[in-house]
C-alpha cells in the first residue's frame, strides 16, 4: 500500500482505507467536500485490499474506513463478507464522484446479502451524518456497515466542523472487537478436535451479533440528532398522517419525490412520502405502521434487479405487510394489503426526475388493475 497521501480534493473513485480521523474524512468524502491536507489518507492497489486492509486494522483495534466507487464494489462484496463472517466494524462508504450519480445501482442488490448493514443517503449533510451514524452503529454491533451516496453534489460549506463533531460523536478511543475466530480444527479445549467447524462456529455468532444492529443504529441517529438538531432516522416520512397515497423512495428518487409531493398536496391531492434510508436491517414494523392506511403505494427504486418479479425495496415493503397480516410479533395488525407498485428503474441518466416520480404515480389511477411492477429505461 502507499503511504499517506494528504489530499485537498476530492480523488476520484479507488480504494482508499482513512484511517486516522476515519469518521471525519469520510463525512467529508461523503459530502464531495475537500479533504483536508492534513487528513492522512493511504491508498490500496484495489478495492478487495482496501477492504482487507481496513478490516485487519480494525481487529487490531484501530478506526478504518473504505471509500470505494459503485464500479468496485461487486467485485469487492466476497472481502465484504469476509470481515462480517468475522464480525469485524469497517465502514464502507460508495461514492460516486466521475460525473455524478452512478447508472443503473446495479451494486446495490447483490450487496443485500453479503450479511452487512446497509444504509443508503440523499444528500450531502445527512452523507455526511450518516457517515459517523455507521461508524457508531459498526463498533457497536460489531458488523460492517455499507454507506451508500446516492446524492449529486452540492454546497458543503457547513460540513466545517465535520471533524470536531466526529470527535464529539465518537470519542478518541473504541473498545477492539470481541469476536475471537477459531481455526480449522482448533482444539474444544479439552484437548479433542472442535466438533464444528469454523463456518459453523461464524454463523451462530452471526445471529447473536446482528441482533443488536437495529439497536445500535436507532440509538445512533438519535444521540447524533440530539447534538446537530438534524433530524435522521431509519425512515423519513413526509405528510404521511392523513394520506391516502404513499410513496416509499430511497436514494436519489427521494428529493424529486418531496417536490412533486408538495406541488399535488397544494392542488388538494392527499399523497404522503416515506424515504427509507436503512435497507439492512429494514425497519418492517415501523414501514407498516406508516403506510397501513394508504389506499395505494409506489415503490420507487432507482435499480432494476432483472427476473427479479420487483425490486428489492418493494420487497421489503410486501414481506413486511405480509407478516403484519399474519399478526407477527411487533408488527401492527391490518386487516389488508393495499397495492403495491413497483416502479424500478433499468438506466438513470443523472437522477430520478420528477417526471419519473409523476409517470409511476399515474399507474394508481388503475385500481386494482394497476401494474405491480413497472420498469423504466429498458430497451425490451
Amino acid at each position: 500500500m502507499a503511504g499517506p497521501d494528504g489530499l485537498g480534493s476530492p480523488p476520484d473513485p479507488a480504494a482508499v482505507i482513512a484511517y486516522v480521523e476515519v469518521a471525519a474524512g469520510c463525512a467529508l468524502f461523503a459530502a464531495h467536500a475537500a479533504v483536508p491536507g492534513d487528513l492522512p489518507i493511504e491508498r490500496a492497489a484495489s478495492a478487495i485490499d482496501a477492504i482487507r486492509g481496513a478490516a485487519a486494522r480494525t481487529r487490531a483495534g484501530q478506526r478504518a474506513s473504505v471509500v470505494l466507487g459503485a464500479h468496485e464494489l461487486v467485485g469487492a462484496l466476497a472481502a465484504l463478507g469476509e470481515a462480517a463472517a468475522v464480525r469485524t466494524p469497517v465502514t464502507v462508504h460508495i461514492i460516486e464522484r466521475r460525473g455524478g450519480l452512478a447508472v443503473g445501482r446495479d451494486e446495490l442488490a447483490p450487496a443485500l446479502d453479503v450479511g452487512a448493514g446497509v444504509l443508503v443517503t440523499w444528500s450531502n449533510q445527512e452523507a455526511a451524518d450518516m457517515a459517523l451514524v455507521a461508524r457508531r452503529a459498526a463498533e457497536d454491533s460489531e458488523t460492517p456497515f455499507l454507506h451508500l451516496v446516492d446524492a449529486l453534489p452540492s454546497d458543503v460549506a457547513a460540513l466545517g466542523g465535520a471533524r470536531d463533531l466526529a470527535a464529539r460523536f465518537l470519542g478518541s478511543e473504541r473498545t477492539p472487537p470481541t469476536f475471537t475466530d477459531v481455526s480449522p480444527g482448533e482444539s474444544d479445549g479439552d484437548g479433542g478436535p472442535r466438533p464444528q467447524g469454523r463456518g459453523v462456529v461464524r454463523k451462530r455468532a452471526e445471529r447473536s451479533f446482528c441482533a443488536r444492529v437495529p439497536f445500535a443504529l436507532t440509538s445512533a441517529m438519535r444521540e447524533l440528532c440530539e447534538l446537530t438538531g438534524r433530524s435522521l432516522g431509519a425512515i423519513e416520512r413526509v405528510d404521511t398522517s392523513d394520506a391516502e397515497e404513499i410513496m416509499v423512495v430511497m436514494g436519489c428518487a427521494f428529493p424529486a419525490a418531496r417536490e412533486v409531493v408538495r406541488s399535488l398536496r397544494a392542488q388538494g391531492r392527499r399523497i404522503g412520502l416515506v424515504g427509507v434510508r436503512a435497507l439492512r436491517p429494514f425497519f418492517g414494523a415501523e414501514v407498516v405502521k406508516t403506510l397501513g392506511r394508504a389506499k395505494a403505494v409506489v415503490v420507487l427504486e432507482p435499480l432494476d434487479v432483472p427476473l427479479a418479479p420487483y425490486g428489492p425495496l418493494a420487497a421489503g415493503v410486501k414481506a413486511a405487510f405480509a407478516d403484519a397480516l399474519t399478526w407477527a410479533p411487533g408488527f401492527p395488525g391490518v386487516g389488508r394489503i393495499p397495492p403495491i407498485i413497483s416502479a424500478t428503474f433499468a438506466t438513470i441518466d443523472g437522477t430520478i426526475t420528477e417526471r419519473d416520480v409523476r409517470l409511476s404515480l399515474a399507474e394508481i389511477a388503475s385500481g386494482e388493475r394497476a401494474r405491480r411492477h413497472m420498469v423504466f429505461g429498458s430497451d425490451g
